[in-house]
């Protein structure tokens, strides 16, 4: 494992370590910026952080902890610049390049993206991470072949992360290797039976392929459903505020990566099973996530739910939305 990681969605935790200051308005400001994480109002948290992080202007955790506030408030940019000051304070730290790494992929820098995942494998040759970091870039530069190989060579290092088997799935699904894709997946789901990105892949598969033999409805809207729940627990009741019987709170408690594709995959099986209501309702709530959840397919969902409102389903390959997934690329 890279030493000292530490992956997006867990950079606030870094903060609870850094020893700024003793100010107790310093400390008033962090627990100020705790709070409003909690709460998911990430620009007031990255704000907060920004006292902690001038108090002490060579602690490269605390702009870790302000980098991961503004991941969340949707300013990569900024989270680039303050990765960028640890890695200028540790230039050897193999975990912030690779987070950086992960950060140009997100804005699509995918050359600045490579360089940095280079890097990485360079100062941590037997990280199985290092090469599934560098091989998300290469699927989503499309580069299928070159994934496949890192992917493999991660699984290799490291054959028990989930992760690495999803990845891999996807970057067969590229090739229309849809059975190798499935393979994987379900040994990832082996590997971890709650893992909600799994099941939600096999169900996008299942209810989008363009392969007819690949399609399933009932196993698609099972294995979505069961995915979008594991990824968001309180989704029936969102599925039931979006028809109307309850109000809704579309507001995320927490950064769920996994959350909005997870709807996006429950509605395209709902309509491939031809129940184009719930269809609407769930692309309504995938939709609903874009301005409070990382929501990688943003740019298509209402035509989605056009789509779905002239009851018909989605047939896509693979490969238009891979690159749409950045989540895929962190660790859960």
């Amino acid at each position: 494992m890279i030493e000292g990681k530490i992956v997006l969605v867990a950079l606030a935790a870094a903060a609870m370590i850094t020893s700024c200051s003793s100010r107790q308005d310093l400390q008033n400001n962090y627990e100020t910026a705790q709070q409003a994480e909690k709460q998911g109002d990430f620009k007031a948290a990255a704000a907060d952080m920004s006292s902690v992080v001038q108090a002490d202007s060579n602690d490269p955790e605390a702009y870790l902890a302000q980098a991961y506030a503004y991941v969340n408030a949707g300013e990569d940019d900024q989270a680039i610049q303050d990765v960028s000051r640890a890695i200028d304070l540790e230039p050897q730290a193999a975990s912030y390049i690779w987070i950086r790494s992960q950060l140009y992929t997100r804005v699509g820098r995918f050359d600045l993206a490579l360089d940095d995942a280079n890097t990485v494998v360079s100062l941590a040759p037997h990280s199985a991470d290092s090469y599934s970091n560098r091989g998300y870039i290469y699927m989503t530069s499309g580069k299928s072949d070159l994934a496949l190989s890192d992917f493999s060579q991660a699984i290799k290092l490291d054959p028990n992360v989930a992760l690495f088997h999803l990845q891999k799935g996807f970057a067969y699904g590229m090739q229309h290797r849809y059975a190798d894709a499935e393979r994987e997946w379900k040994a990832a789901i082996q590997l971890r039976p709650q893992y909600g990105p799994a099941y939600s892949a096999l169900g996008w598969l299942q209810a989008t392929c363009p392969d007819p033999a690949f399609r399933n409805a009932t196993e698609a809207v099972e294995n979505s459903k069961h995915g979008a729940q594991l990824g968001a627990p309180n989704l029936l009741a969102e599925i039931a505020a979006a028809s109307g019987m309850t109000p809704a709170n579309t507001k995320p408690s927490h950064y769920e990566p996994g959350l909005a594709w997870s709807l996006d995959a429950l509605a395209a099986a709902y309509a491939e099973a031809g129940d184009f209501e719930q269809a609407v309702a769930v692309q309504g709530q995938a939709i609903a996530h874009n301005n409070t959840a990382p929501n990688p397919l943003a740019t298509k969902e209402q035509a989605l739910l056009a789509l779905y409102q002239q009851r018909k389903p989605y047939r896509a390959d693979l490969s238009s939305i891979v690159p749409q997934l950045p989540w895929i690329v962190v660790p859960s």
